[in-house]
């Protein structure tokens, strides 16, 4: 008896583990797990800016341009030794270098290094900006990396990154703000990194609970 009622018990959740399973699949949400290892590769094209932040701070600018022309070069070249398509960020973000180093190493322009904190944030709005232009979410360059292609699509998949693509892009704005009108370390550092840090362990989940929502039966 004892092993009939476990034998139940076992059909009935692995029923309901391939019912969750075909659902996800139907609607082509990305499971918050997925979505949050989806947003790394968008930070780490701004890794390099990140970490030529102490260096700006302190006014050491060739120390600043060298980390980030070396990081970005490391990015690209990350991502064609791994055969992976260079995303719009990646782009943008080495030819805003090349641009800045050029007008510091040739014309001793330090104007734009002297704002860092705007560059940094609008960087990061014009790829998201450009996207919703087109009606592509920014994100979805990435979700695309991870999912099968019967799954682009969904209606799911293009809401749930069109909804992290607008919470990246208003922080993203908010952070511009900050960097223009702040006038402490709190408001030019802490509050910005601290807006990243949140989008990331709660966004996620957000976008997937939105997504979800337009899922045929997520619409029941």
């Amino acid at each position: 008896m004892r092993t009939n009622l476990s034998r139940k018990v076992s059909m009935e959740s692995a029923d309901h583990n391939s019912e969750r399973t075909d659902r996800q699949s139907a609607t082509g949400a990305p499971p918050p797990t997925h979505v949050r290892a989806m947003l790394l590769p968008i930070l780490g094209g701004m890794m390099p800016w990140l970490l030529a932040i102490p260096p700006f701070l302190y006014g050491v600018w060739s120390v600043g341009l060298v980390i980030v022309v070396g990081g970005n070069l490391l990015v690209t070249g990350r991502h064609r030794l791994q055969h992976k398509s260079i995303g719009s960020l990646e782009l943008t973000s080495l030819a805003l270098v090349v641009f800045v180093a050029i007008g510091y190493f040739c014309f001793g322009n330090v104007f734009f290094i002297q704002h860092f904190g705007v560059m940094i944030y609008s960087l990061l709005l014009i790829p998201v900006l450009y996207g919703e232009i087109r009606g592509q979410p920014f994100t979805a360059q990435y979700a695309k990396q991870m999912y099968s292609s019967d799954r682009w699509a969904t209606r799911t998949f293009f809401e749930g990154t069109r909804f992290l693509s607008r919470l990246w892009g208003a922080i993203f704005v908010v952070s511009i703000l900050l960097a223009v009108f702040g006038i402490n370390t709190l408001e030019l550092i802490v509050l910005p990194n601290l807006l990243v840090v949140l989008a990331l362990v709660f966004g996620p989940r957000i976008g997937h609970w939105y997504a979800i929502r337009f899922s045929p039966k997520g619409a029941e």
